[in-house]
């Protein structure tokens, strides 16, 4: 494959051979699901809810694993730990970040 891939293709092979049908059915989901993880950790982050942010950082790290999304699910795992080591330098970038990583692996997903 040319492009470089945000997303582990031989994990997505795998989903697709035992889902079967039901394989958009999940990528459908992440893509709601980690959109709403994403904007609902935002929301604890700018009410400085660490305990919400770490709930939603640790939820997206499952998504991002359910898909093979490495890098994203990665840099969940620091958000999840800066929440919950109550670390606010650095939660800024990290969520921009990952939003960017998001839209990544977003469109690589509807491109399947």
């Amino acid at each position: 494959m040319a492009m470089s891939s945000v997303l582990d293709q031989n994990l997505l092979e795998e989903l697709k051979m035992v889902m079967e049908e039901e394989f958009p059915n999940l990528m459908q989901t992440f893509l709601q699901e980690s959109e709403r993880q994403y904007q609902a950790a935002v929301q604890a982050w700018s009410e400085r809810d660490m305990e919400t942010l770490r709930r939603n950082a640790h939820s997206l790290k499952g998504s991002c694993a359910n898909v093979g999304a490495a890098d994203l699910q990665s840099s969940c795992a620091k958000l999840e730990s800066f929440a919950k080591d109550n670390v606010e330098d650095g939660v800024s970038d990290l969520l921009n970040a990952i939003q960017q990583q998001l839209r990544e692996v977003n469109s690589e997903i509807r491109a399947l």
